[in-house]
Parts: structure tokens; C-alpha cells; sequence
């Protein structure tokens, strides 16, 4: 049985007392408060969606917001391990490692299109490692003005990791939106459960 209680235009759910700071206060010990969940095709389909409103995305299992312009994941960064040829989605970024051709990041955009530039650091094995491990090669790679689309493409596109533990950290400006991210992607054995970790950083 739910209990509603209405104090000086205040709602309280469960309570006869809501919060004087409140205009809806749900109070419980045993149940939680369930927003609506749906995919990211039908959050962006969402008509005139508020400032402010928020859903559960179930593509990537988290809440977003929206902002005025964008909607955004409510975690400031997303940490998942994903099999070769599986998307990876943050924000309005898809990034993923191919499941063929050459095995190193590729990214996209969920819809539309950003003015993007960035850099990368890439520490791989040039030859395969034992036990006590061999030395590896630092690398970098800059791209600047370029156009990110919901097509995907390379951030390096001569790059092709060959061994498990190689690793590729790119970080990139959204100067379309104001916003940038760190994007890191540790290959794992067989290209399976590869380590990805997208953090906004502003």
C-alpha cells in the first residue's frame, strides 16, 4: 500500500512529512525508484526531450541526461571488457577494435557529426613476449580538424596491434560540443574481453 501525503503543494510517497527542501519526497526501506528504460534508438527519438529529463539507457546500461542539446551519460566514464568487433558506447561516441583487418581503434558518432582533433600514445610488442617480458615500442599519432561521422573510421588506420596487452590511449576534442575524452583500449588474448575505458574529462 503507497501512502500519499500532500503538504503546502509538496507530494510525499511513503511519508506524511515530506522534506521542507522537497517537492516530492519518496521515502522506503525496501523498493527503489524505477525511471523508464529504453533503448538508445528510442531515447533519441524522444520528441522535444526537457532539459534535465533522464532515462535508463539500456544499450549501455546507464542513466542519461539531457542537457539543452545532447544527451549524456549521467557516469563521468564507462569501463567494460568486449570480444572484437562488439561497439562500445559513451555519450555520443561508439568506438570499438575490428573483428578483422586491422586491429587498432576505431570510432564514430551515435548521430551526427563533431569537429574533432586529438593525439595518441600507443605501447605494443613488435614480437611476441615471454614470461619475463621484451621491450616495446612507444609510438604517437596526432590528428588535427578532422570529422567525425556515424561511419566508422580509424583513428590510426596503420596501425594493427598483433599481441594481447598492446595498448592504445587516444584523447580527442569534440570541438563541435565543447568536450573532450580519454579513450584507452588494452587488446586482450585472441582479441576477446579487450579492456576499453572511455572517460569524459570535461
Amino acid at each position: 500500500m503507497v501512502a500519499f501525503t500532500q503538504v503546502h503543494a509538496q507530494l510525499g510517497i511513503g511519508t506524511t512529512s515530506p522534506s521542507s527542501g522537497a517537492q516530492l519526497e519518496i521515502a522506503s526501506t525496501s523498493k527503489g525508484l524505477l525511471i523508464p528504460r529504453m533503448t538508445d534508438a528510442q531515447m533519441r527519438a524522444i520528441s522535444s526531450p526537457a532539459r534535465g529529463l533522464k532515462v535508463y539507457n539500456t544499450n549501455t546500461n546507464s542513466v542519461y541526461y539531457y542537457n539543452g542539446s545532447d544527451w549524456l551519460s549521467a557516469l563521468n566514464s564507462y569501463k567494460v571488457y568486449e570480444d572484437a568487433g562488439v561497439d562500445v558506447q559513451f555519450d555520443n561516441l561508439i568506438v570499438q577494435i575490428p573483428s578483422s583487418s586491422n586491429r587498432s581503434l576505431r570510432l564514430k558518432t551515435v548521430s551526427g557529426s563533431i569537429s574533432m582533433s586529438g593525439s595518441s600514445t600507443n605501447m605494443y610488442l613488435t614480437i611476441s613476449a615471454a614470461a619475463g617480458g621484451s621491450a616495446g615500442t612507444l609510438d604517437g599519432y596526432t590528428r588535427q580538424s578532422s570529422t567525425l561521422t556515424t561511419s566508422y573510421q580509424y583513428w590510426q588506420s596503420t596501425l594493427s596491434f598483433s599481441f594481447h596487452g598492446s595498448s592504445q590511449a587516444i584523447y580527442l576534442l569534440d570541438e563541435t560540443n565543447g568536450r573532450s575524452y580519454r579513450v584507452l583500449c588494452i587488446i586482450g588474448d585472441g582479441y576477446l574481453d579487450n579492456f576499453f575505458e572511455i572517460e569524459r574529462l570535461r
